[in-house]
């Protein structure tokens, strides 16, 4: 890749903290807390490229616990509604893609209702001084 090196934002911790004040009530980040909470969203990088010198597509996978089915595919869709508009409030994000989801794929073994889904945040990066 050529022009000058850059650092990227941590994905993850960046949509958390836009997510936050937009989910009240609800646990996000990126972490299971302890003790679990009934509805958690948690984002983790899971991989990703660099695009090129300046963008990095950071691929984050979500998870959404809630108390019943319908509940976790609300604050799912929720989750994805906001995210699809981080790029508006931070100028660091330059496209959102979905890749899948919302998934209803129950937590076992206790059968929790948890929703899935991966997403592509592609983060501009600050050129770091030579």
């Amino acid at each position: 890749m050529s022009g000058p090196p850059h650092r990227f934002p941590d994905a993850a911790l960046l949509a958390t903290g836009y997510l936050r004040p937009l989910l009240p009530g609800v646990h996000v980040g990126t972490a299971v807390p302890r003790p679990r909470l009934p509805e958690m969203v948690l984002l983790r990088r899971i991989g990703g490229t660099q695009r090129n010198a300046g963008v990095d597509d950071a691929r984050i996978d979500i998870q959404v616990w809630a108390p019943t089915d319908d509940r976790a595919t609300e604050l799912a869709e929720d989750t994805r509604a906001h995210l699809a508009a981080i790029g508006q409030h931070r100028p660091e994000v330059r496209q959102v893609d979905t890749s899948t989801g919302p998934t209803l794929i129950p937590d076992a073994p206790a059968d929790v209702p948890r929703a899935l889904m991966t997403i592509t945040l592609s983060v501009r990066g600050v050129a770091v001084p030579a």
